[in-house]
């Protein structure tokens, strides 16, 4: 074992006696934007879901996490075991402590083999002569019961014809039993793919296959494909990755960076798009990732590279969606939150807003209510400063406006507000946990993921035309 202490690159194994507990602190000294009920890391920065698993029993939640401050320090996966998505039990981290992980382990997938959990992710290494980045692939072994067995390197370089940008490999057996992973990559020409990779067992070498073909999604400027994901749902195959460079548009791609997903059929290394489309339209959204052996549940991280929040002033930054259920309805993906949350739901009822009333505990409330594709206008929230949020729809177009509330530079630099093109507004369900809000439009045609930071707020509505709202408390999430 190797104990890595170098700036950013620290392990939690080169800990000092008590700094965890200080930072922590920190991080509760935050009155205003901690969640309830979503996971947000205990302190430092949460970034990319990992390892996502059914074990049969059990969901194992990972997740990309730089324990010591809000940056991208050296990569750990913190570990989670849960039932139901409400109450979670800490189990083996994967810290960084091997050669071929020196600085970091990046993201990645897992599948069940033989019993056990089988982690697969990239470990970042720097080489000593040169500081060049050298990407290895690497397995961690996991029991069901969250206990880390061994852990080894498959690859040790980045093949052939590609820079050392090949990363986040998302493993899944075929129909004849062997092993395949989707590693995100970059070629020599700078341009973003994915490869795949064959294993016949743990003990073989991977076998480069090919790269993933995808004709019908526009490439141009794409420098880097990261977190690829490739599965089923229903009848179809579906491909979920994270393009980078494409450019920004102003009712899609609005983001820096993106989540997009293609439905489809993968012939031999061929996948044919029937539909191509992002999977948030929020302003936080990124590096999404199912859960093996889950029929189509995914998470995805509230945040983007290269973004700053003002909680990062209280040593800690980002935190994971909701679990959700994905479907497939008319060739495209519907996602609506795991029926685990709902049934967190409690003391609902039913209030008719005429224009500006007090909501107790809106900040952390589930709210639905139905439309008729009328026009709307609705703020939340209010401070001193006149903090809010506009949500309104017309002609077809939902927006969603946090320019009266506080951003730090790099938030503002992406633009105020967000866009969703929705034809018919029939229902829209919203989900406050203090400084996030996903709202899941029309029963999960499209949905919208987005930070708010609102300090000292008054939980307040005001609304344009009289609104029907349901309205209940989501219980938070329990620790053991």
């Amino acid at each position: 074992m190797h104990i890595f202490n170098q700036g950013k690159y620290k392990s939690l194994h080169a800990q000092s006696t008590g700094e965890l507990a200080q930072i922590r602190e920190q991080v509760l000294s935050d009155k205003d934007f901690r969640p309830t009920y979503h996971l947000a890391p205990p302190t430092g920065l949460l970034n990319d879901p990992n390892g996502l698993i059914f074990d049969g029993e059990h969901y194992h939640v990972f997740y990309q996490w730089f324990p010591y401050d809000a940056i991208h320090g050296m990569k750990h996966w913190k570990h989670f075991i849960t039932k139901d998505f409400h109450t979670f039990s800490e189990a083996d981290s994967l810290i960084p402590d091997e050669m071929f992980e020196s600085h970091g382990c990046y993201s990645g997938g897992a599948i069940l083999w033989q019993d056990k959990i089988v982690a697969f992710y990239t470990g970042n290494t720097r080489r000593a002569s040169d500081n060049q980045r050298v990407p290895h692939q690497n397995i961690a072994i996991f029991d069901k019961s969250g206990k880390l067995l061994e852990k080894r390197c498959i690859i040790d370089q980045a093949p052939e014809g590609y820079t050392e940008h090949v990363r986040d490999p998302k493993p899944y057996l075929t129909i004849d039993g062997k092993i395949r992973f989707v590693l995100g990559a970059q070629r020599q020409d700078l341009t973003g793919t994915a490869l795949i990779y064959e294993m016949d067992n743990l003990e073989s070498k991977p076998r480069l296959i090919s790269e993933l073909a995808l004709p019908h999604f526009d490439n141009h400027n794409v420098f880097m494909w990261e977190c690829p994901d490739l599965f089923q749902l229903a009848d179809k195959d579906i491909f979920v990755w994270s393009p980078q460079g494409k450019l920004r548009e102003i009712q899609q791609f609005q983001n820096n960076f993106h989540a997009t997903y293609a439905v489809g059929s993968l012939s031999g290394n061929q996948f044919n798009a029937e539909h191509i489309e992002e999977l948030d339209y929020g302003f936080d959204f990124y590096a999404p990732q199912t859960v093996q052996q889950a029929n189509g549940i995914l998470y995805g991280w509230v945040g983007l590279p290269d973004l700053t929040y003002p909680t990062d002033r209280y040593k800690w930054h980002s935190m994971l969606s909701l679990p959700r259920q994905l479907s497939l309805q008319n060739g495209k993906i519907y996602q609506k939150p795991v029926s685990e949350v709902y049934a967190q739901c409690h003391s609902s009822q039913k209030v008719l807003i005429e224009n500006r009333q007090t909501i107790a505990h809106l900040d952390t409330a589930y709210l639905q209510f139905e439309w008729q594709n009328q026009p709307l206008n609705i703020r939340f929230f209010d401070n001193a400063q006149g903090h809010h949020l506009t949500l309104n729809y017309q002609d077809g177009l939902l927006s969603l406006d946090r320019s009266a509330s506080e951003q730090t530079e790099l938030m503002a630099q992406f633009g105020e507000i967000r866009y969703c093109r929705v034809e018919r507004l029939e229902k829209v369900e919203i989900f406050f946990d203090r400084s996030v809000m996903e709202i899941f439009i029309n029963d999960g045609e499209k949905v919208m993921t987005s930070r708010f930071f609102i300090a000292n707020r008054e939980n307040i509505i005001q609304v344009s035309q009289p609104l029907s709202l349901e309205i209940a408390q989501i219980s938070a999430i329990e620790y053991k």
